[in-house]
């Protein structure tokens, strides 16, 4: 696996400070130093070709490159990366991919997501071969995931900027990423599957953000069964979780949830 990840990138600052004013409703104005979330630029080439340019928290860089690849159709699994490089400052990460798999030019952006991130890439077109049979969680599995949830991660309990997602393990350990952006945060979460190679279809997905369809197709994708979100879904999140057997499982919190796909 080391011969083939080389993660060069430094430790870098995930918060900085920003002088503010702030304003009470009294009339009084206090200057204060404010904990803000660092905006990363991470540029991904694909092959010798740009792949994406995404705007991200600069921590498990790795993880998201990995997750990222996946999600978007351009590997089925680890096999696929021949290697992977990722520069000193964080910035460029260089992969290349077994011989054989297929790729073709698409400008775009995510639809939904609120980072600037562009894909100039584009995988395979079919998000999975057949529908997935998973059952819904047990309730106490669900309100276990919403109570991690609820004790808050370290960087949104100090500066309040980033969405969270959580991946399960089919042995109940549950690992916690952060990013500016929900699709990052969930990218993470599958790169991390990736690198432990964990079975996908042991593990679920827990959100921060709303699920559209776009969220829902990453999950799909990654091979996931169950994604659960704090948030709401759309409708055709809804029908493309549908259309592929997804238990998309909505509004969880410590007391009660939806289930949106039964």
């Amino acid at each position: 696996m080391t011969d083939r990840i080389k993660d060069h990138s430094k430790e870098i600052s995930t918060i900085r400070k920003a002088a503010c004013q702030k304003v009470e409703r009294g009339g009084e104005v206090l200057v204060v130093n404010e904990d803000v979330v660092c905006e990363h630029e991470l540029e991904i080439s694909v092959n010798g070709m740009p792949a994406f340019r995404l705007t991200c928290t600069p921590e498990h860089l790795k993880e998201l490159v990995l997750g990222r690849l996946l999600t978007a159709g351009l590997i089925r699994g680890l096999e696929d990366v021949e290697h992977l490089f990722i520069c000193g400052e964080g910035n460029i990460a260089e992969v290349r991919l077994r011989e054989g798999i297929q790729m073709q030019d698409f400008s775009g952006s995510e639809p939904t997501c609120c980072t600037g991130n562009r894909q100039y890439l584009q995988g395979n077109e079919k998000l999975r071969e057949e529908p997935f049979s998973a059952a819904v969680p047990e309730p106490e599995v669900i309100f276990r995931m919403a109570e991690h949830f609820r004790k808050d991660s370290a960087l949104h309990k100090i500066t309040g900027g980033t969405h969270s997602c959580y991946v399960r393990f089919g042995d109940g350990r549950i690992l916690s990423f952060e990013d500016i952006g929900r699709h990052n945060a969930l990218d993470k979460a599958v790169g991390a599957l990736l690198l432990e190679e964990e079975d996908p279809l042991a593990a679920m997905l827990y959100t921060s953000g709303r699920v559209p369809a776009d969220m829902v197709e990453k999950a799909i994708r990654a091979g996931i069964p169950i994604l659960i979100s704090k948030s709401v879904p759309t409708d055709r999140g809804i029908l493309l979780a549908k259309e592929y057997g997804l238990t998309l499982i909505c509004r969880a919190r410590e007391d009660s949830y939806w289930i949106t796909t039964r």
